[in-house]
């Protein structure tokens, strides 16, 4: 049987926050999967595998020149978008964080049955 593995490292922008932190890299993730730019991809896989962190490389021009093309859209259907519409997407995004927190504390905890009840690591 192998032990679990421990948790990731938290990104230096999520503020201690392990679900800001998994939501960030997975969209970290998907954007580095989703450019044709092989420098964003290469910031993105040092974020990710903790070289460097986000805060570092977010001021970076290949960072910027990659997102900000999203960043105008986004910015676009956001100004398209109504007051109740903006309400539910709120709401919506605090429904998906509290079930990744909720999965995030149970995965640690299983973790820490785990290793209470293997300590040689076995």
């Amino acid at each position: 049987m192998r032990p679990p593995t421990d948790d990731e490292p938290l990104l230096d922008v999520a503020g201690g926050d392990p679900a800001l932190s998994r939501h960030l890299r997975d969209s970290l993730k998907t954007l580095g999967e989703r450019t044709d730019d092989p420098e964003f991809r290469r910031l993105v896989a040092d974020v990710l595998d903790g070289r460097r962190g986000l805060r570092e490389v977010a001021t970076s021009p290949v960072f910027a020149s990659a997102l900000n093309p999203r960043m105008e859209q986004f910015a676009q259907r956001w100004a398209e978008t109504s007051e109740e519409e903006r309400a539910e997407l709120a709401a919506r995004g605090e429904r998906e964080f509290a079930a990744l927190r909720e999965r995030l504390e149970r995965e640690r905890r299983d973790r820490e049955r785990w290793w209470r009840d293997h300590p040689d690591g076995y």
